[in-house]
């Protein structure tokens, strides 16, 4: 048998023991968010994508992406999740969980292979540092724990290749960071740290170095241009080209580099008063002094730089240029809109960087402690350290539960609009709208464009029966730019509010903006149904019924009113056939359950003559109305019925 303190299977079971160690460490800090529910844009990446939640989608995700942004292999774990538990939320939390141990492992193995004294220590103190709960804890955020993974291969094939030589290595280098990419663009930068971690193993960046990271240069460049395109295609990014954008924020960037860097690293340091959302500081670009801050940190860069063959410089410099290069997309150089109307600076944006100070505190700890403590004094410093990271980790993990209570603690940290929307959000769903309301209008306070509080308050007034407020902050958030559904959303609180005229003018503008959306065109063929129009409302709901042939409504209102308005059409008998194939499939496609639909059946079996047929069907539809408490519909039913059992047809008012 091996000795297993010394032999190869000593240290594979160590190694497996530590890697277990780790795995367990993040579990147990982040039980809390195991029964976490959505969050904030988990509805736009998830719930309410229909590339996710549509078999078809997965050819979308990678060649028809209608989302904000490009990242085709998250949305691909994400469709085949929604396979395996749809939209039960706590599944997509413990995969999240799950890529994030598996990143605390990964990450452990890079720092033993860089020769990082306490290895095993960073990476435990990386894996429950509380910055890491908004990446973890927020499915939407799977971006992030996706790339990271992806990432850490592609760095570890990498110092393989340069100790072993075999080119399969390197290509799985390549392969890796390329998924990455894919996952999220924010790693574009891992190229030209790649080079750095090469200087840290062997003291110098050789020719060779360089040429070797063309290729990873290439895929960044490429799929980094790819995602500034398809924003600025999908309108969350700039609207100018992308090289006038890139020129346009590199002022915003002096400005804002070193007080962002400054922010990031006293949270490492300090991780209380943490938040989802920070607020947009104000950059005073045309002010030289406001520049000072980028300044000082490139002087200290430079003064590592200088002193660089002390061992404590190298090791401060080799941190701080593999901590500012990959946190360099998001320090303001490069155009996002997420920084001119949300935040400045966010947790989850420094989830990769921030393993280069915590790497390099724990290491001078260990060192230090080692030097001038009694012999592991240190460790056990760090250790300590470490667990109250995870008590920390665990409470703040806790907070993302729930909306309301990430939404109320981002309130305590930052009074941001952002935060006011979502609780606002999280009021509304619990059946407090006027408390929603205060929200909203508080948010439009703060950040008077702030689209999705006006939205936010049209949806509220709708459901209140306030139509004319809702129609106006849906015309409010239709001038600032919100999306082409808002047309239909106001179309239909006119409609609502008895204002058909302006309801057809809403879907009307609706249905030219959203040439494939069916949705709109059925509403607006109701809205015309209601004003009179009845041979309009045939032409549209065949339009939508073109889009979608499985459209349940559609196919009922177009059959009903088809089979009560013989005149609609110039052929009676072809009216009523139509109706009946419509209604019939209306049937098959809701499982004959609802009571509606089976009434739609009988009114078209009497229209074509067939009253013994129409009254059965009626009497089903009868006892789901009445076993469904709908007096109005059972009513209505009942008058039909009469009609259909003495021998006649109904025909609409």
């Amino acid at each position: 048998m091996t000795d297993r303190s010394t032999g190869r299977g000593g240290i594979l079971d160590s190694a497996a023991a530590r890697a277990t160690g780790l795995v367990v460490l993040v579990l147990v800090a982040y039980l809390p968010a195991f029964g976490g529910g959505w969050l904030w844009d988990d509805d736009i990446l998830i719930t309410a994508n229909p590339l996710v939640t549509e078999a078809r989608g997965l050819w979308g995700i990678w060649f028809n992406n209608t989302s904000p942004d490009y990242f085709p292999v998250t949305l691909t774990s994400c469709w085949i999740e929604y396979r395996l538990w749809a939209d039960w939320a706590p599944g997509y939390h413990a995969v999240n969980i799950a890529w994030h141990a598996a990143n605390t492992v990964l990450v452990w193995r890079i720092l033993v292979r860089l020769g990082v004294p306490g290895a095993w220590l960073a990476a435990a103190a990386w894996g429950v540092h509380p910055v890491t709960v908004t990446s973890v804890a927020w499915v939407a955020e799977r971006k992030n724990t996706l790339s990271m993974f992806f990432g850490c291969l592609s760095v570890l094939g990498w110092m393989s290749y340069e100790d072993r030589g075999e080119r399969r290595l390197y290509g799985w280098s390549l392969l890796s960071f390329v998924v990455a990419l894919l996952a999220k663009t924010s790693l574009v930068t891992l190229p030209l740290i790649l080079p750095v971690l090469s200087w840290w193993r062997r003291g110098r960046v050789t020719r060779v170095d360089l040429l070797r990271s063309i290729p990873f240069l290439l895929a960044s460049f490429v799929l980094g241009l790819v995602t500034l395109w398809y924003q600025m295609g999908h309108g969350s990014g700039p609207s100018v080209g992308p090289l006038a954008a890139i020129l346009g924020s590199l002022p915003r960037g002096g400005v804002l580099a070193g007080r962002a860097v400054g922010f990031y690293l006293w949270k490492d340091f300090w991780p209380t008063k943490l938040a989802m959302v920070y607020g947009v500081w104000p950059l005073e670009t045309s002010r030289p002094a406001a520049y000072l801050p980028t300044l000082v940190v490139a002087a200290m860069i430079a003064g590592l730089w200088w002193c660089r063959e002390k061992p404590w410089a190298r090791a401060g410099l080799f941190a701080a240029t593999v901590f500012l290069l990959a946190l360099l997309p998001i320090l303001g150089f490069l155009p996002a809109t997420f920084m001119k109307s949300h935040g400045s600076v966010a947790d989850h944006w420094q989830y990769v960087a921030l393993v280069a100070p915590v790497a390099f505190l724990v290491a001078a700890a260990v060192k230090e402690g080692d030097r001038w403590l009694p012999a592991g004094a240190g460790r056990l410093v760090v250790a300590a350290v470490v667990a109250l990271l995870g008590a920390l980790t665990f409470r703040h993990a806790a907070i993302h539960r729930t909306s309301k209570a990430l939404w109320t603690q981002n309130l305590a940290v930052a009074e941001v609009w952002d935060a006011h929307v979502g609780l606002g959000r999280a009021l509304a769903d619990e059946g407090n709208p006027t408390a929603a309301i205060v929200e909203a209008k508080r948010a439009l306070e703060l950040y008077p464009a702030a689209t999705p509080a006006w939205i936010d308050l049209g949806v509220i007034y709708a459901g209140e029966k306030r139509y004319d407020e809702a129609i106006a902050a849906y015309q409010v958030a239709i001038d600032q730019g919100g999306g082409d559904d808002l047309f239909q959303a106001a179309g239909l609180a006119a409609a609502l509010g008895g204002d058909l005229g302006r309801a057809e003018a809403f879907f009307s503008q609706g249905a030219a903006k959203r040439p494939g959306d069916g949705k709109i065109r059925g509403d607006w063929a109701m809205a015309l149904e209601q004003l009179g129009r009845y041979q309009e409302a045939v032409a549209r709901y065949r339009e939508a019924l073109s889009i979608d042939g499985n459209d349940s409504v559609a196919l009922n209102a177009l059959a009903f009113l088809l089979a009560s308005r013989p005149d609609v059409v110039d052929d009676p008998e072809a009216a009523a056939a139509e109706a009946l194939r419509l209604a019939r499939r209306a049937c098959l496609l809701t499982g004959e359950a609802d009571a509606s639909v089976l009434d739609t059946l009988a009114t078209a079996l009497a229209a074509g003559g067939d009253y013994a047929a129409a009254t059965e069907a009626a009497d089903r539809a009868l006892a789901l109305a009445k076993e469904q408490g709908d007096a109005s519909l059972v009513g209505d039913i009942g008058a039909r019925r009469a009609l259909f059992e003495a021998g006649r047809p109904f025909v609409g008012p």
